[in-house]
């Protein structure tokens, strides 16, 4: 079955989108139970929320209630089971442009007050739920998973290439479910260390750590980024609540068993609402005061 990571909160006339790591087990059961639904346009089905130890978490479908044929999360019931068609895997590819809306998108959240943010959610709801009406619909024997790539050694020319939703996820966030997928990591930036060939900048977020790493293949595609990373460790030296937005792989660190996230592409980090080059062009010309 493909996995189900947003919902939609329905209480009265509100209607908000909820990410899986936005729910918590109080939050679901004093707030939300009975009262989150699919998040497909069109799509009726009512969700549930499963709690479970070490971020492992989900959403599933309520017992008994249905999603419509043309859900990517539809499935057949025989006998009382769930028999859904295996899904479809497709490529998806993170281009420029998605990296750079997604870290701007989340940097503006995170310096938003809590009355601000929740307006912004509901407003990216609408906003949704009006592409969704524009999408093609899908047979049931179209239902499909797009895994999303970053890793330029993972494609080639004969790869199908789809465009697909980029998630934003805060450090503290981080599910065993985003291991291998393409994800825009949010935190505020501890330390930075760097060398010719490879970069890492130290992030965390209520007292959970990881490293953003960059290396040989994101500097081959940037060379020019290679002696620009002092200026990120220079800019938090300088500012302590320094916002580090990054969009990258996931994977886990098989030395501490933390997770990690390799940035590829040159468009893959923001520094407190700036690009590298932004950074270092201020610095240069003395617009950055504290």
């Amino acid at each position: 079955m493909v996995k189900i990571f947003d919902s939609i909160y329905v209480n009265n006339a509100q209607k908000i989108v909820l990410e899986l790591k936005d729910i918590t087990p109080k939050g679901y059961t004093e707030n939300y139970r009975r009262k989150l639904f699919c998040s497909t346009e069109g799509c009726n089905a009512k969700l549930s929320f499963v709690a479970k130890s070490g971020n492992r978490s989900y959403l599933r479908t309520w017992r008994y209630s249905l999603h419509s044929k043309h859900c990517l999360h539809f499935f057949d019931k025989e006998e009382g089971e769930s028999s859904g068609k295996r899904p479809n895997v497709q490529i998806g590819v993170v281009y420029g442009d998605q990296m750079n809306r997604s870290q701007k998108e989340a940097f503006e959240l995170e310096v938003l007050s809590e009355e601000e943010r929740v307006k912004r959610l509901e407003d990216k709801s609408r906003q949704r739920n009006n592409r969704n009406k524009r999408l093609r619909k899908r047979s049931t024997s179209e239902q499909l998973t797009i895994h999303m790539i970053l890793d330029p050694s993972k494609l080639t020319e004969d790869s199908p290439k789809l465009k697909a939703r980029l998630y934003k996820r805060d450090v503290d966030t981080l599910k065993k479910n985003d291991l291998g997928q393409a994800r825009t990591l949010i935190g505020k930036i501890q330390s930075v260390n760097y060398s010719e060939q490879n970069a890492i900048v130290r992030i965390f977020k209520n007292n959970t750590y990881m490293n953003v790493k960059f290396e040989k293949a994101f500097f081959a595609s940037a060379p020019t980024y290679i002696n620009l990373f002092p200026y990120i460790q220079r800019f938090s030296e300088q500012n302590d609540f320094a916002i580090f937005c990054a969009t990258g792989e996931v994977r886990k660190n098989i030395d501490n068993d933390e997770f990690e996230l390799i940035v590829f592409n040159k468009e893959g980090l923001l520094i407190h609402g700036m690009t590298l080059p932004s950074l270092v062009a201020s610095y240069a010309t003395q617009q950055l005061s504290f």
